[in-house]
């Protein structure tokens, strides 16, 4: 591991790479990645046991709509692919009760559509074996298999990989795909901030950039890409997340250090967060029996720090803790693993110093 000092301004471009790997293993290890899937799907299956054929099933329902809380429930009201017509009349029936996520909302309406279609490709072979005969084409079959999804775009077929490879099936990634300019800039805008080439951040905050990069540019990129893998792969030898550290999840924690540099967004452990939020929302809307699982997972998963109902005093997905390092140079949260991150957030925390808030 790099050499980090307590109280060093984590900003700056000489800390960077060192942070984002720290970070990264946090990610992995707490399961922490956009959705908290890598550590919602094993705790579902496992609850339920749940077989291949439902669980993979479930992925394809969270392909769509990337919320744990509503993929369930449709899955409950039809558990594998011949009950499809069930899950479409759930979602008929309750459609405006029924949340998707941000990134997937424009495509709610046609669930029904995605459904027939997935269940056409699928045909009479067992998902199980149709997966199985995608991942034996190695990633530029999986990449188009799950791409000709009806629905899924760029960003919908990269997560619905990472849902896939978290039931054991489907494979890593063969690079980043940083030449897909249209497709997804964040990881790549990740890229070069933990790189410290700021002046290639693709961003309203940087228009002296237009977002055309020299080939050579995306080469040396793909490059660090490799290293930040290939290091933090070689961290987690002997760790259970060691299966999980791949380009997969690497771009989703690329993503998310990126967020931290701007306004009111990431930090680390917000997707926790996000969960316990969503989980407030759909009470409101389905009661609790809607969402006493997902919290007994969070009680099962997490340390109480990182989990909002049980740590009154954390604001949450709130501007103080989304800008903290981006106007500190502090990392909060990680300081209860790693004490060179120890912050000034983290002993507001710690002493009420917001008030309890919950």
């Amino acid at each position: 591991m790099g050499d980090l000092e307590r109280g060093a301004d984590m900003r700056k471009r000489e800390n960077r790479r060192e942070v984002f790997l720290r970070f990264y293993d946090f990610h992995l290890r707490h399961g922490a990645h956009p959705g908290c899937v890598y550590a919602l799907f094993p705790w579902l299956a496992e609850h339920f046991g749940w077989s291949d054929e439902e669980a993979l099933w479930f992925a394809f329902i969270n392909g769509n709509t990337q919320n744990p809380v509503t993929s369930l429930l449709i899955h409950n009201a039809g558990p594998t692919p011949a009950h499809a017509a069930g899950c479409v009349d759930f979602w008929r029936t309750n459609y405006w009760n029924l949340e998707w996520d941000t990134d997937r909302r424009y495509h709610k309406k046609d669930f029904d559509k995605a459904a027939a279609s997935y269940t056409a490709m699928m045909g009479d072979q067992a998902q199980a074996a149709f997966w199985r005969a995608a991942q034996s084409g190695g990633w530029p079959r999986m990449w188009a298999t799950v791409t000709s999804l009806y629905t899924f775009g760029r960003l919908s077929s990269w997560s619905y990989a990472e849902y896939l490879h978290i039931f054991g099936f489907g494979c890593d990634a063969d690079d980043m795909m940083l030449d897909d300019r249209a497709g997804s800039r964040s990881h790549r805008n990740g890229l070069c901030i933990v790189s410290g080439l700021d002046e290639y951040d693709w961003h309203q905050s940087n228009p002296a950039f237009d977002g055309v990069y020299d080939p050579d540019l995306l080469v040396e990129l793909e490059a660090t890409s490799g290293g930040l893998l290939a290091e933090a792969q070689a961290r987690a030898v002997g760790e259970p997340h060691l299966r999980d550290t791949t380009r997969l999840t690497l771009e989703s924690a690329l993503c998310t250090y990126k967020s931290w540099h701007r306004p009111r967004r990431r930090y680390a452990g917000v997707y926790i967060d996000m969960l316990h939020n969503r989980l407030n929302k759909a009470d409101a809307r389905w009661g609790h029996d809607a969402t006493d699982l997902f919290r007994q997972a969070r009680q099962d998963t997490w340390p109480g720090y990182l989990l909002l109902e049980d740590t009154p005093t954390d604001p949450g997905l709130h501007e103080v803790k989304q800008d903290w390092y981006r106007l500190t140079g502090e990392v909060p949260v990680l300081g209860h693993e790693d004490d060179v991150f120890w912050s000034g957030f983290d002993d507001l925390v710690l002493t009420g110093g917001m008030g309890v808030l919950r």
